[in-house]
């Protein structure tokens, strides 16, 4: 499929031209990481619900997680993505394309795609998340060569942990969080025993001790903390049905996968 067809994808979809063509950049990205570097990382978060589960909200943060011991470099991340990201932006009349390390502590670094002074979106490497290997599932994206790439991914049932994990941990709100768990409810997703054991294990264990703080950060997904994270990145119609009810159905499914820390 080429770039104009992958583009047009996106756009029938309900993204925004712009939206777009960073989608179709974030698939070239992924294309260039996983072949150049195979067996190393797993995509996971926002990005991967857009381009293999079907989410209409917008992201621009292609999160990896490592899976090897000794990861790419900043160099050769640069080298390998620079030529095919620089071609795939000037076919799309997008121009000046840069690659920027923003942040590197730790485990943690982060790169930007830019373009002039606007970053298009940011590439994140982390071992924060530990991976049920047993819950990946393996897609694949077609080149414009037409050779196939496979991408590792967390299923909906991983995905939704890593989410209800986020949702509580995070120092502040996210209201994306609550989005993408609907998404993911709605879409069947589910925890069962093991999945719930690791949440209850994992990074949100204290959380989920305190019913009062639960109950708070659900209540803060409203007007204020919505408006300002979905309206710019979600098709208009899907946010104004959310709108509509006061965000009442983020917050009602929050309450249901909750429910028995409540």
């Amino acid at each position: 499929m080429n770039i104009a067809k992958r583009l047009a994808k996106y756009e029938q979809r309900g993204f925004s031209r712009e939206n777009a063509a960073v989608n179709v950049l974030l698939e070239e990205a992924l294309q260039v990481l996983f072949s150049s570097f195979p067996d190393t990382f797993v995509f996971f978060g926002g990005a991967s619900l857009v381009l293999f589960y079907g989410s209409p909200r917008h992201s621009g943060d292609l999160d990896l997680l490592v899976s090897t011991e000794a990861p790419p470099s900043v160099d050769q991340l640069r080298q390998v993505l620079e030529q095919p990201l620089s071609g795939a932006a000037e076919t799309l009349g997008i121009l000046k394309l840069g690659i920027e390390l923003t942040r590197t502590t730790g485990e943690f670094l982060k790169l930007a795609v830019t373009s002039g002074a606007r970053i298009l979106f940011t590439i994140d490497l982390t071992r924060i998340s530990s991976v049920i290997r047993s819950e990946l599932v393996e897609f694949t994206l077609a080149s414009d060569s037409m050779e196939y790439i496979a991408v590792p991914v967390p299923s909906r049932d991983l995905q939704l942990l890593f989410k209800a994990e986020a949702f509580l941990t995070r120092r502040f709100l996210k209201a994306r969080d609550a989005f993408d768990i609907k998404l993911l409810r709605d879409s069947g997703a589910k925890l069962d025993k093991n999945l719930k054991a690791h949440l209850v294990d994992g990074a949100a264990s204290e959380q989920l001790e305190d019913p009062e703080f639960i109950t708070s950060r659900i209540d803060q997904v409203n007007s204020r903390t919505c408006k300002p994270e979905l309206q710019p990145y979600l098709p208009k119609d899907i946010y104004q049905e959310l709108e509509s009810t006061d965000f009442e159905t983020l917050r009602e499914t929050l309450r249901q996968l909750f429910s028995e820390w409540l």
